[in-house]
């Protein structure tokens, strides 16, 4: 499931007083992380840096990993992994032009995964207590009964490379201060351009997060993350008509995004998608020519193809795509690849969450199904090597097979081609988050902007409209492809077995012969 929160934090909000207690507890230290009282009051004041990450081989060592795998390991598992990470969330709230809420987030620990077969066995602490670890290990490694130890081969560091580095990244180099005048800024660019837009909410969310992964067979790997993203929604209202539209900026971005990329323009996004709709009619129930635009779009390939590759349901033959490798699943003119290393990506990383390095993975060729996606358990269970898909939502979670940025590839046709080419349809500027069963493919998707094409032209905006079908009969009807790839870095939010992940999505402009359009007769 893929969702686009207004609003989303890891977890839940702390105050500042607890956010600093949060850094004590989690036995990091304030100053170690560089969150003295003083420092979150200087960046309130609009001082930036004092919001760095702490390197975490400062609070536990490669020997005291070590000692932790051999804990492990000692009931008689096969392998054994230590994941320790520090997360720092941020968010603001401003509606009605108040700030509702400045929020600050840490989450800090240690979780620790043995494997013994098909038996997992996992645990957390939410400190670097070497007492409280050894115990988290123990009772990880309880579901093996072997009796019979194994030691840990000795560390080799990863030599993953970064697919892009950040010179500066926001999330720890802007103040707190800065960030609230952006969301000013987009309020009054919404507010100022219609007399009909009576409600405006601005979220700020940000997130910066550093982790090490080791485990028994001598991985060493280390990686950041930080996300930043500026959201709009606001509401027009002509009597009692009331609709909404949306804008958003962001991505895994430098300090000074927002001077090359004014804020003020999702302000006017979300505003002109929101006066648009108020003259929105309903759509035309049935089955018939569709437009999916590009960019966010891509939902509609994350859906239907993304969670039916994912190696648990593969292995375990619950998704319908365990059969098909080698079939065609698509139209031939559709490319589809999972990777890791979009530069700004908001589904980019050096290392997944078991520590393989970044990857592009082919998944679809020409509409013929190439591959799957695979995290370490999996993929040793299979047969097969990891494609870098192991994914967690924290240290208090374990890893699963997840998408990273998932698109359709750019085609030759323009975007001006494939609408003229349209005699009555359905334009798809934007859609909401959408939902597949992976075992039989048969997805939902809500349009939250779309409009009629009558003649080759976009003529009026439509409501309340949905597009609902099978992935693989809906994939097979895709028959023009645009030249207009674009992937989202700013939104995606993936929900699996309750946890969520950031994820890219992206396609170009794509045309289907027909897909079943809920709306009136």
């Amino acid at each position: 499931m893929l969702s686009d929160p207004l609003f989303d934090i890891s977890s839940g909000p702390l105050s500042r007083r607890e956010f600093l207690g949060r850094s004590l507890m989690a036995g990091v230290g304030a100053a170690a992380a560089g969150l003295t009282w003083d420092a979150l009051t200087a960046r309130e004041s609009g001082a930036a840096g004092g919001n760095q990450l702490p390197e975490l081989t400062k609070f536990l060592s490669r020997d005291q990993v070590a000692d932790i795998l051999k804990a492990a390991l000692s009931a008689g598992g096969e392998f054994a992994e230590v994941y320790a990470e520090y997360t720092i969330n941020t968010g603001i709230r401003l509606d009605e032009k108040k700030v509702k809420s400045i929020d600050y987030n840490i989450l800090s620990g240690v979780g620790i995964r043995v494997i013994d077969g098909e038996q997992v066995g996992y645990a957390y602490a939410d400190s670097y207590d070497m007492t409280e670890l050894r115990e988290a290990a123990r009772v990880a490694g309880a579901i093996a009964k072997k009796g019979a130890g194994g030691s840990p081969k000795p560390f080799q560091v990863s030599k993953a490379k970064a697919p892009f580095t950040l010179m500066s990244p926001l999330p720890v180099n802007l103040a707190e201060q800065a960030k609230l005048e952006l969301c000013r800024r987009v309020d009054g660019a919404a507010r100022g351009h219609d007399a009909k837009i009576s409600q405006v909410t601005v979220v700020w969310g940000d997130q910066a997060k550093r982790f090490l992964v080791a485990n028994s067979l001598g991985t060493w790997a280390e990686d950041e993350q930080y996300l930043s993203r500026l959201t709009c929604q606001a509401q027009a209202l002509d009597g009692a008509n009331r609709q909404s539209g949306t804008g958003r900026l962001g991505g895994q971005v430098e300090a000074n995004f927002f001077e090359t990329n004014p804020p003020e323009q999702i302000g006017v996004r979300a505003a002109t998608a929101a006066v648009g709709k108020l003259a929105a009619k309903p759509a035309r129930a049935g089955k018939y020519e569709v437009v999916i635009g590009n960019g966010w779009g891509g939902v509609l390939a994350h859906e239907c193809f993304g969670h039916s590759l994912e190696g648990d349901g593969i292995r375990q033959k619950t998704s319908v795509r365990a059969t098909q490798l080698g079939q065609q699943v698509a139209a031939t003119i559709v490319d589809i690849y999972d990777d890791s290393t979009v530069p700004n990506g908001r589904g980019s990383f050096k290392v997944d969450d078991e520590g393989t390095s970044s990857q592009k993975s082919h998944v679809v060729d020409k509409g013929i199904l190439r591959g799957y996606l695979w995290d370490f358990l999996n993929a040793r269970l299979t047969g097969n090597n990891s494609s870098g898909n192991g994914r967690r939502n924290s240290y208090r979670d374990y890893p699963i097979p997840r998408m990273t940025n998932t698109y359709i590839a750019g085609g030759s046709s323009t975007p001006e081609e494939i609408i003229k080419s349209v005699a009555n349809g359905l334009y798809c500027k934007d859609l909401g988050g959408g939902s597949v069963d992976p075992a039989s493919g048969n997805f939902s998707f809500f349009v939250t902007e779309g409009y009629q094409l009558e003649k080759g032209e976009i003529v009026g905006a439509v409501t309340n409209t949905t597009l609902t079908g099978n992935a693989t009969d809906a994939m097979m009807k895709i028959v023009m492809v645009g030249n207009d790839l674009q992937i989202d870095r700013v939104s995606g939010n993936c929900g699996k077995e309750g946890q969520w992940k950031p994820v890219g999505v992206g396609q170009p402009t794509l045309k289907f012969s027909e897909i079943t359009v809920g709306g009136v007769a």
